[in-house]
């Protein structure tokens, strides 16, 4: 298959003379249906009847029948400003005609595969050709973006669009359903949408783009591969651009950190996130701390904010969790956290209140707090000796009951540091 349409390539070539192309310096977005784009009455089936697999994954999301050859001039209420039936659009041929129709169907089987999808991709170095390249795959763009071999051709084609195309190539993406949100949780998609993203990067068209993402924020940080598209944006984008994203951050924050790919996707988030938004979504997190760090998954994005070092987080983290050092330390969950304040600055915050507790023993003797406690011995060792020696003389006081079980563990260190 690949062979032939590689043999084919003459034969495609040839069409392109004869037809006329856009005058791209003044096409209208809502162009005449007597043009590039089908009426919106007319040849629905026609011109997507070829997208089955996305419409059915549509469907799942949605939870009803589809129509993706529904018009782009369907409630067009993302773009405003674009007039029908501009002067600047010349039509190059109807989409009426089989003709057209099955040179469009043909180039689209040809992206598909991974030969046709390279020769495409060289063909778009001409300008001229580019043009008619995107006018027979631009009512299929969907289908193409999601496709394995076909993404590259689609990655290929906006990198070589003007900013109208890329004008037309957002509305389709956009209206009447957000195809990028769709996108998005694909695989294939997702590198798509990363990639338009990168392009878009100095247009204002990027913000259309933000605005579909923020508006599924919390659906997409929720989804094992939808997230690499948030962090896309905070990787490549500013954070003015960004600041969509960072308010929906900050207002599901909570909810996302006790959900299991949430709480993984929040934690890079806060990494990546740039600007002033950022130590307010910190101060959220410190703040609630103390709920957090007893929560299964919520525990890790405060992990995740310790090991920023960030001080004046940290001393909030520490004064919020004082009191529930002793508790935290004999579940699993919290066991985590209390390891983390000792290798950072709150190392003397927790050795004090344990030394202050008659709960000592019984938490070198429990099953997570044991951890807790070998970790305050090497870290004290190292970094503060008379808290070290306190610790160890208390330890040392109840030497019989630590023969057994998982006190056992704690007197292997103590028998190691001396």
């Amino acid at each position: 298959m690949a062979s032939m349409y590689s043999s084919s390539l003459e034969a495609l070539q040839l069409p392109f003379e004869n037809l006329y192309l856009f005058d791209n310096s003044s096409l209208s977005l809502n162009a005449s249906s007597a043009g590039v784009f089908p009426d919106p009455q007319r040849n629905h089936g026609l011109g997507f009847s070829r997208v089955g697999s996305f419409r059915s994954c549509l469907d799942d999301f949605t939870g009803k029948s589809t129509n993706l050859g529904s018009s782009m001039f369907d409630n067009v209420n993302w773009f405003n400003g674009f007039s029908n039936g501009s002067p600047g659009f010349q039509p190059i041929f109807s989409l009426d005609s089989e003709y057209s129709y099955g040179y469009s169907n043909w180039v689209i089987d040809m992206a598909k595969t991974e030969e046709g999808s390279k020769d495409l991709q060289k063909l778009l170095s001409n300008s001229k050709n580019s043009n008619m390249i995107f006018s027979w795959v631009f009512d299929f763009i969907v289908e193409l973006m999601i496709d394995q071999s076909g993404r590259y051709l689609f990655q290929k084609l906006i990198e070589s669009a003007d900013e109208t195309q890329l004008q037309m190539i957002l509305e389709r993406l956009l209206v009447p359903h957000n195809y990028i949100y769709y996108a998005s949780l694909l695989k294939y998609g997702s590198c798509s949408i990363k990639k338009l993203i990168t392009v878009l990067e100095k247009s204002p068209l990027i913000t259309y783009v933000i605005k579909a993402l923020s508006d599924t924020f919390e659906k997409l940080m929720m989804d094992p591969i939808g997230h690499y598209v948030i962090f896309e944006c905070l990787d490549v984008l500013d954070s003015q651009t960004n600041d969509p994203l960072n308010i929906q951050a900050m207002k599901q924050c909570l909810e996302l950190v006790r959900h299991e790919q949430g709480s993984v996707s929040m934690n890079g988030f806060v990494t990546r996130i740039k600007g002033p938004r950022r130590d307010q979504l910190l101060n959220l997190i410190s703040r609630n701390s103390a709920f957090l760090a007893q929560d299964p998954t919520g525990n890790y994005v405060v992990q995740c904010v310790i090991q920023l070092q960030n001080p004046a987080m940290n001393d909030q983290i520490f004064r919020n969790l004082e009191g529930y050092y002793v508790k935290l330390s004999t579940t699993k969950t919290g066991s985590y956290v209390v390891e983390h304040c000792f290798l950072s600055s709150g190392l003397d915050r927790v050795i004090n209140e344990l030394l202050r507790s008659d709960r000592l023993v019984s938490v070198a003797k429990d099953r997570y707090g044991n951890y807790v406690v070998q970790t305050a011995l090497k870290e004290s060792k190292k970094r503060e000796i008379s808290l070290h020696g306190s610790l160890v003389v208390k330890l040392e006081q109840h030497f019989k009951c630590l023969q057994h079980g998982y006190g056992r563990n704690v007197l292997s260190v103590l028998r190691s540091l001396q």
